[in-house]
């Protein structure tokens, strides 16, 4: 998958992460059941979500440094 895809797709999914924490926080408020449940799975699918694309930009900071030293040194 290109870069555009890529971050088209984890915006989807930070939007998605925070629907379901809307979403779970109403159902909470109203007394619903499995509010609890829809909100935790939020919070978890933000954080899982996080955690990937920091890990992801790491990457690519790293490979632009690397990028950036070579053409220093010519």
């Amino acid at each position: 998958m290109n870069e555009k895809r890529i971050n088209s797709l984890i915006g989807v999914i930070y939007n998605l992460s925070a629907i379901l924490v809307i979403i779970g926080a109403f159902f909470k408020l109203q007394h619903y059941p499995h509010g609890l449940s829809i909100l935790i799975t939020g919070f978890m699918l933000g954080s899982i979500i996080s955690w990937a694309d920091k890990f992801r930009l790491k990457k690519k900071i790293k490979s632009l440094e690397e990028q950036l030293q070579i053409k220093d040194d010519l």
